[in-house]
């Protein structure tokens, strides 16, 4: 009898994962509107193509609509929340008052909706309120602790120019930052981290910060003025991975070894920045956030189903990592597309695991389904 109950334990556990309810009927169809055309910056690329991927696993249609900027984002919108066959969900980023627009729209037409990346607008909270609260509609939000990441990335560019001897002759580490745009929450919180990073570090200060837009050239151009403004300073703090990418082309071109005697990194994990870091051209790069749009489908599925994620809170916080040499084998795998077929989505979602209570969105979670512990 015990050597029977281990055999129908084993073929249950071989058994292929099936959806509660009704997962399997007619396909949940969602548009997510990217911030960003394809092509142009490669995490919003690497966001697109992981969501992809996550609702063909999930048998999911998902419609992904490219904007050139925010107001674009909010007319794509209206298109999509007038048009016949309207989605049933729609995914985008919080972007200052074109969001607090779109609220209202999307409410009156009935679309429900998750908003990615980035949190919402201070000065706009009163107007907008949070998932479910002025806008019932809006169901869903997660995005990354900002905040963290750009206290994480600075801690590790002092501790590191410090153990280098990058400090001047005043015996500090002179620091430049280079920052995103002013309206975007994530860089506000990113740099909030940096400045939160200096008051625990008295040995490090900030020479000069200022703004880049999130454009790799234009992180080229500014860097270019500042190594000749800030000398001393050899330690560059980036909002972005393709700032990073930016300054690094600066800094290369005018000879500069970056490495021992010049430290950059940024927020973000693009393959470029990975081939950085590998080559000791950028200290770290802290990242994982791109695939917060194949979360958001999974939330989405399984509210769809009956599965609500609104306990505790329908606001998510998507989880960074550090990737340096030490542990670059370990997280570089999440890079490669190719290996994006071998995860199996349907184990993050309620509606096709019901083993789980509480979700695991990590970088850590998807590196141990490629790993197969």
């Amino acid at each position: 009898m015990k050597r029977l109950s281990a055999i129908i334990a084993l073929c249950l556990c071989l058994l292929p994962l099936v959806p509660s309810g009704s997962a399997a009927r007619t396909p949940i169809r969602v548009a997510f509107i990217s911030p960003s055309p394809q092509g142009e910056q490669p995490f919003w690329d690497e966001f697109a193509a992981f969501m992809q991927e996550a609702a063909r696993d999930l048998g999911m249609e998902l419609e992904v609509v490219y904007a050139r900027h925010r107001f674009e984002v909010e007319e794509n919108a209206d298109q999509i929340a007038h048009q016949k066959a309207k989605p049933d969900y729609l995914v985008y980023m919080y972007q200052a008052t074109s969001t607090r627009n779109m609220l209202p729209m999307l409410e009156q037409m009935g679309i429900k909706s998750v908003i990615v990346n980035t949190d919402t607008i201070p000065l706009e909270r009163p107007l907008v309120g949070g998932p479910r609260e002025i806008y019932p509609h809006w169901i869903g939000h997660i995005y990354p602790d900002d905040l963290l990441a750009g206290r994480m990335l600075a801690d590790r560019l002092i501790h590191q120019g410090i153990e280098n001897g990058l400090t001047d002759n005043d015996r500090l580490l002179h620091m430049v930052g280079i920052g995103g745009s002013r309206d975007a929450t994530s860089g506000t919180y990113r740099m909030n981290g940096l400045m939160q990073a200096l008051e625990n570090n008295p040995r490090a200060v900030l020479d000069r910060f200022v703004w880049a837009e999130w454009q790799r050239d234009k992180a080229r151009t500014k860097t270019l003025a500042l190594l000749d403004y800030h000398p001393d300073a050899r330690v560059y703090w980036a909002v972005h991975g393709d700032t990073a990418l930016g300054i690094l082309d600066a800094v290369e071109e005018l000879g500069i070894k970056a490495g021992k005697s010049f430290l950059t990194g940024g927020i973000g994990w693009s393959a470029d920045c990975l081939q950085a870091v590998r080559e000791g051209r950028m200290e770290a790069a802290i990242g994982g956030h791109f695939m917060e749009g194949a979360w958001a489908l999974v939330m989405i599925l399984d509210y769809h189903h009956g599965h609500d994620f609104a306990a505790p809170d329908p606001t998510l916080q998507s989880e960074m990592r550090l990737i340096d040499n030490s542990n670059l084998d370990t997280y570089a795998p999440l890079l490669d597309p190719d290996n994006w077929k071998k995860i199996d989505f349907r184990l993050f979602s309620k509606t096709y695991n019901s083993r789980i209570t509480e979700y695991d969105f990590s970088p850590d979670a998807v590196v141990r389904q490629l790993s197969g512990n």
